[in-house]
C-alpha cells in the first residue's frame, strides 16, 4: 500500500491517475439500452488493439441494438522510473480509473453492458468486478481474450522494470488476491455469462492461465496468435462468431472443431485425435495443424507430417511441413517450457534446414536455420551471453538470407540474425526496411513479437527500447 507520508507527491499523482477517465472512443453511441465495452491489454491501444473486429460489429445487424465504445489507459514497453518519468499504473490502479469511467457519462447510462478484454485488460475488468457491486450489477456479458488470469511465470523476470508486468506475475499479490476474490464471490457460476477465449498460437499466455481458472463450459480456444485473436478478418473466425452469439442472445453447441482445439490446448491428445481423423479430408488448414499436433502428442510423429504434405493448402512440400509443425511446437514450449516440445521443435527445424540446404532453396533454409538459432537462444539462461551455438546457426540464417529473394521476410530474419550476433544498429535498419516492404499488419505483429524477444534476451532494456521505437507507430 502506498504510504502518503513518505512519497505524498507519487501518491498524489496516482490518487488522481485513478480518478481521470480512462481514454474513450465511440464507435456507435446511439442512445440505446446496452452498450458493449472494448478494453486492450498491456502495452495496446484503444482503437488498433480491436482493428478489423469494430467494422464487422458495425455492420452485424443481429447486434445493431448495442452502442459500442473502446476504452483505454496508460500502458507501454517503456521502463517505469517513479518520481522521475511519468510510470504506468498498476492495476489495481487501472481497475479504479475504469470503475470511473463506467460510472460517468455517457456509459453510467446503460443498464445493461457487455466487456470484451483483451491479455492484461481481463485482469483489470476482473478486479472492477469484483470491487464495484453496483458495476458488476450491470454486466451481461463478459469476454476475456488471451487474458493471463492465472498469472505469467515469465512476468516474474521482468517484474522490476514494469509495475504492471510485476501484477501479472505468477504467485503475484494482485493474482493471489483477484483468483481467491473470485472463487469466493462466484464458487460455481456467474451471473454474467462468461467466454474465456484462448489462441491456439498464442505465444505469450498459457491455457493454464487463460482457460483453467473458469469452468470448461466457459472455454474456447480459436485461431490466431495472441494478437491477432482480437482481429478477426472475416464474419466467418470464431472470434467474431462469439461475439455475435453473445450479444444476440444466441446458444450453439460447441462445434466439433472447436472442441478437438479445445482439447489440444489443454493436452488431451487423444481425444483431439479421435475427433479430427476421421474428418482429415474436410479440415480447414488451421484444423489440418491442430490434428498434427495431437498426432505427434500421441507419438506419431510421421502421420502429423503426412498429413500435411497431403492436405495442407492443397499439398505442401516437406520442408514447408517441417516448418508449420516446428513452428506450432515452438509456441507450445515458450508458453509451456516442456522440454518434450524443446527438443521435437528443433528437430523439426534442422530437418528442414538440411532439407532446404540440399536442394538449394534459400527461403526456406534462413527460416528454419533462424528459428533453430531463436530456440537456442530462448533455451539458455537470461544475462548468459550468445553462445557459440546460437551466433553460428545466426551467420548462418544471415548467409542464406544474402542470396534469398528480396522480400520483407528476409530483412525481418536479417533483422533477427544481427541482432543475435549483437549489432542492434544494424538489425533496427534492416526492421525498419522490413516493415516498409510490409503492407500486412498481421505480419508486422509476427515480426514484432519475435524480434522485441531476441532483444530483451541479447540487449535487455536498451533492446527493448530500440525495437519498440522502430514499431512502434505501427504496433498496436
Amino acid at each position: 500500500m502506498l504510504n502518503w507520508l513518505t512519497n505524498p507527491f507519487q501518491a498524489a499523482r496516482i490518487y488522481f491517475a485513478s480518478k481521470k477517465p480512462a481514454t474513450r472512443i465511440d464507435h456507435r453511441a446511439q442512445g440505446q439500452d446496452a452498450a458493449l465495452i472494448l478494453i486492450h491489454g498491456f502495452s495496446g491501444n484503444t482503437g488498433a488493439t480491436w482493428s478489423g473486429l469494430v467494422d464487422l460489429l458495425l455492420r452485424e445487424p443481429k447486434i445493431a441494438t448495442w452502442d459500442i465504445f473502446g476504452l483505454g489507459f496508460p500502458t507501454s514497453l517503456r521502463v517505469d522510473v517513479p518520481g522521475i518519468w511519468a510510470a504506468d499504473p498498476d492495476l489495481t490502479i487501472l481497475s479504479q480509473g475504469l470503475r470511473t469511467s463506467l460510472s460517468l457519462p455517457p456509459l453510467n447510462r446503460y443498464s445493461a453492458l457487455a466487456i470484451a478484454a483483451h491479455s492484461m485488460g481481463g485482469l483489470v475488468i476482473q478486479r472492477a468486478l469484483l470491487d464495484d457491486e453496483l458495476i458488476a450489477s450491470r454486466i451481461v456479458h463478459l469476454l476475456l481474450l488471451g487474458t493471463p488470469s492465472n498469472g505469467l511465470a515469465k512476468a516474474r523476470l521482468l517484474g522490476r522494470w514494469k509495475r504492471q508486468i510485476r501484477d501479472m506475475a505468477t504467485n503475484s499479490p494482485f493474482i493471489l488476491s483477484l483468483r481467491k476474490n473470485w472463487s469466493d464471490k462466484y464458487p460455481t457460476q456467474t451471473p454474467f455469462s462468461l467466454r474465456v477465449i484462448a489462441g491456439d498460437r498464442d505465444e505469450f499466455v498459457p491455457s493454464t492461465s487463460s482457460l483453467s481458472p473458469f469452468p470448461s463450459r466457459t472455454q474456447a480456444v480459436v485461431p490466431g496468435n495472441h494478437l491477432e485473436i482480437a482481429k478477426p478478418t472475416s464474419a466467418d473466425h470464431e472470434t467474431f462468431q462469439f461475439f455475435v452469439e453473445s450479444l444476440s442472445g444466441g446458444r450453439s453447441v460447441r462445434p466439433v472443431v472447436d472442441g478437438a482445439r479445445l482439447a489440444l490446448e489443454l493436452r488431451h491428445f487423444q481425444t483431439a485425435v479421435n475427433t479430427l481423423l476421421p474428418r482429415a479430408a474436410e479440415l480447414d488448414d488451421n484444423a489440418l495443424v491442430s490434428l498434427a499436433l495431437a498426432l505427434e502428442g500421441t507419438g506419431r510423429g510421421p502421420e502429423a507430417l503426412a498429413v500435411l504434405e497431403d492436405r495442407y493448402r492443397g499439398g505442401t512440400s516437406s520442408t514447408e511441413a517441417l516448418g508449420v509443425l516446428g513452428g506450432r511446437l515452438k509456441r507450445r514450449w515458450l508458453v509451456e517450457r516442456i522440454q518434450a516440445d524443446f527438443a521435437r521443435a528443433r528437430e523439426l527445424y534442422a530437418q528442414g534446414l538440411e532439407q532446404a540446404e540440399n536442394c538449394g532453396d534459400h527461403d526456406q533454409a534462413y527460416y528454419h536455420a533462424i528459428n533453430i538459432a531463436f530456440l537456442d537462444l530462448m533455451a539458455i539462461p537470461p544475462a548468459s551471453g550468445i553462445t557459440a551455438e546460437v551466433r553460428s546457426m545466426a551467420e548462418r540464417a544471415n548467409g542464406h538470407c544474402e542470396t534469398a529473394t528480396l522480400t520483407n521476410w528476409r530483412l525481418a530474419t536479417a533483422g533477427e540474425a544481427q541482432l543475435m550476433l549483437e549489432n542492434l544498429e544494424t538489425a533496427t535498419i534492416l526492421y525498419s526496411a522490413a516493415i516498409e516492404k510490409t503492407l500486412s499488419p498481421r505480419q508486422i505483429e509476427s515480426m514484432y513479437s519475435q524480434a522485441v524477444q531476441v532483444a530483451e534476451r541479447v540487449f535487455g532494456q536498451e533492446g527493448v527500447n530500440r525495437i519498440e521505437r522502430v514499431f512502434d507507430l505501427l504496433r498496436s
